[in-house]
Formats: C-alpha cells, structure tokens, sequence
C-alpha cells in the first residue's frame, strides 16, 4: 500500500507541474527579407527598367514550432512623393503553404514616365501558421528614373523613280528594287548597317540598354532587303540598326509599306516603322 500511495503523489506531482507551464510570449512565426547581391532592401532607391531580387523568408516559431499555412504579399505603388498620396494595389498574391520553412522569390522591375524620384513601391508580407498566428513585414523602396526613356520617332521612306526621301538621315539610301523584287536598302560610306532580332525592339527602352544592344548581340549586314515592293502592302516586324561616322546610333523599327498608284515616273513605294 505504501508503493501505491507514493505512486500516486508522484502522479498528482506530474501533472501539476504540467499545468503550470506558461505559454509562449511571443507564438508568430519569423518573416525576414532575403539579403544578397541584387536583392532589394528597406529604404532602397532603385532604378527603373532595372531588374531587382525580392525575396522573403519565412519559418515556424522556433518554440511553437506550428507548421506554417499561408503567405500573402501585397504590392503597393505610390506614384509621387506628397504625403496624401493614395497607394494603387499593383498585386496581391495568397499561397498555401506548408512545413517549418518557405522562400519566396522573384524578380521585379518597374517602367514609369517621369524623371526623379517619382514615387515608392511598399511591399508587404505576411504570414500565418497552422493556429492561426501571423507575423507581416513591409519593404519600401523609392522608384528613381537615372535615365529619360528613349522617344519613338515615326518615320517614311519614300522612292519613286531615282527620288527617294526619309532614309539619309538613318544613314541610308535605296539603292534599288531587284530579286522578287525586294528594296534593297543599304549603308552610306562610313555608316555601319546592322540587324538585330524582333524582341530587341520592346526590349531597348533607355540609351544605355541601345548602346549594349549595339555593343553586343548585333550582327552587321551589308543590305536590308526583306520588303517585298512588288506586292501592294506588307507588314513587318523588322528591327535593324545603324551607326553613323559621329557614333550616333539608331534603332529601327520596320512594320509595314505599300506601293501607290502608277505615275509617270513609275509607282511610288513607301515604306513606314518608328525608330529610337
């Protein structure tokens, strides 16, 4: 009887002991902004037409340690610096996730017209475990244009006869229309022609992305002849380029042309794209 009597004191013991344990301070899950080279950080100033990091990582409280059940993050953009400036959701992403860890990463980039300090992006993530417990961020950074977007200029190219019009000032002349027969049109002296791929176009926004283009991944071309003038009207989507002696560089964006009705001097063509 006295083996069963301490038994039970140990028992009571136990389980008072248990019931005095006290809770957790602080039971939320951890959230913290990735780090690393190109990750953006709080209070960041980044450029536009750049790419950036985003990246947050989130873990189950290291002594609850609950599984983890969602993330959010929301995406706001201040367009202009005032204080009454009301934010424009741009994105709001819920995922179930799950486990004691969860990354999330992507790549972002932002495209405005203004120069300066034009406005902020605020990104705010949250976290919630499997009881409920949350845990949010939120990550600033202020938008900054380093450099004016390059202007799209609409331009003509016109022949009839030996007159032709709209091409010196790329550099270039019409020489004539053979083999199909398409326009065969080429460098002046001591321009350089070149041609590039049609993504290359949406692509090039600012002058220094132009003169990377320029630099490398361009292939030099002695002719540009895929308008086919012996049709009445085409469409394209023709990016080619030249370099002028001063160095000046334009990009050229070819898209359509059409042949106009016979005159004394023959048909007069024109061919019709933007440039930059």
């Amino acid at each position: 009887m006295k083996k069963l009597a301490l038994a039970l004191v140990c028992f009571v013991s136990v389980a008072f002991f248990a019931s005095c344990t006290e809770p957790v301070a602080n039971p939320e899950p951890s959230i913290a902004v990735m780090t690393g080279e190109n990750y953006i950080y709080d209070g960041q100033t980044i450029d536009l037409y750049k790419d950036y990091n985003l990246g947050f990582r989130v873990a189950s409280n290291s002594q609850t340690l609950k599984e983890l059940a969602s993330f959010r993050l929301e995406t706001k953009l201040y367009n202009g610096t005032a204080e009454d400036v009301r934010p424009e959701v741009i994105g709001d992403t819920t995922m179930t996730i799950s486990g004691s860890e969860f990354v999330y990463e992507e790549t972002v980039s932002f495209e405005l017209a203004k120069s300066g300090i034009i406005g902020k992006v605020e990104y705010v993530a949250t976290v919630y475990d499997k009881d409920n417990k949350m845990n949010t961020m939120t990550l600033t950074v202020n938008l900054n244009q380093a450099e004016d977007a390059l202007a799209e200029v609409d331009f003509e190219w016109y022949r009839l006869g030996n007159n032709q019009s709209g091409l010196e000032e790329y550099g270039l002349y019409w020489d004539q229309n053979a083999k199909a027969p398409f326009a065969q049109i080429k460098p002046l002296s001591g321009v350089i022609l070149y041609k590039f791929e049609s993504s290359v176009w949406e692509e090039v926004v600012l002058p220094s992305q132009k003169a990377a283009k320029f630099a490398d991944g361009a292939t030099t071309a002695a002719m540009y002849n895929n308008v086919d003038v012996n049709l009445a009207n085409g469409t394209y989507d023709d990016v080619i380029g030249t370099r002028m002696p001063d160095g000046t560089l334009h990009l050229i964006h070819v898209t359509s042309h059409r042949v106009g009705a016979q005159q004394a001097a023959g048909r007069p063509i024109y061919i019709y794209g933007q440039s930059k």
